[in-house]
């Protein structure tokens, strides 16, 4: 099934939903709607950022102003769009990731499972991986961390996953890593990855490289590696999974019962 996939590589101004709402529409404006299903993503936390003092002046944006936003995008591009924005917990944040339909409709969420670091003072993890189905496309996702831990993505393929997204906001000097996990993923995993990253500077002084990207389930990196705010829109073909399955038999090959019993050697 022919898919397009939008990645907004855009800089994040924090703590301005407003203006970062603004700066999305604006580069949306070279968008084009391509063959097939179409898809639209946005980097983690592209509307609010990471400055923490700044959630409590401007409260969660899901359900809220962000929640608004990505539905009104869905339904003016007749697409899926996907972004993320704080969500209020219990006692704390959550780290949540939105999908619209063409319609418009919030149909599906996914809570970061892996807040990083100092992320955990504000946020706490979400106990579920989530999976969709976007006009016939099974969709995984994962949020920028998360990418780091391959059970998860593996577990969403084996559950039928074709695209994995990931939202991110990879922080130089760690391109390397981005570039090499989301091509990990797709290799061995054997399905596409569309990952969406920020650029530009943060409040922190760190700086983001971009390298939104499109990975296909050989491995081909699909599109050219930038630190451009701009839009990348690149179309690919489900069926592309079926014939590398076919090709390198990973998934008629693997055996679940060698991998249940680790057998100790100690001299």
């Amino acid at each position: 099934m022919e898919f397009t996939v939008t990645l907004v590589q855009m800089i994040c101004k924090e703590g301005n939903r407003k203006l970062n709402f603004e700066h999305a529409e604006e580069l949306l404006k070279d968008y084009k709607e391509l063959g097939g299903t179409q898809f639209i993503v946005f980097p983690e936390l592209f509307a609010i950022g990471f400055r923490y003092e700044d959630y409590e002046q401007q409260g969660p944006g899901i359900p809220g102003p962000t929640s608004e936003f990505i539905s009104r995008l869905a339904m003016k591009h007749n697409s899926y769009v996907f972004g993320t924005d704080i969500e209020r917990g219990e006692t704390r944040y959550y780290n949540t990731l939105i999908a619209a339909n063409p319609s418009g409709k919030v149909f599906a969420t996914y809570r970061k499972i892996h807040p990083f670091q100092n992320e955990r003072s504000v946020f706490d993890g979400g106990n579920s991986i989530a999976l969709m189905e976007c006009g016939g496309i099974k969709v995984g996702v994962q949020i920028c961390y998360d990418i780091r831990f391959p059970e998860v993505s593996r577990r969403l393929a084996l559950e039928g996953a074709e695209i994995l997204i990931v939202p991110g906001a990879f922080p130089d000097p760690r391109s390397a890593h981005w570039n090499t996990l989301i091509q990990a993923r797709a290799i061995e995993n054997q399905l596409y990855v569309a990952a969406a990253n920020r650029v530009g500077f943060g409040f922190d002084k760190k700086t983001y490289f971009g390298h939104s990207q499109v990975v296909d389930p050989s491995g081909l990196v699909m599109t050219r590696r930038n630190s451009e705010c701009r839009i990348i829109q690149v179309t690919g073909d489900t069926q592309m999974i079926k014939s590398v399955r076919e090709q390198i038999t990973c998934y008629a090959d693997r055996s679940p019962t060698g991998y249940e019993r680790v057998e100790w050697f100690r001299e």
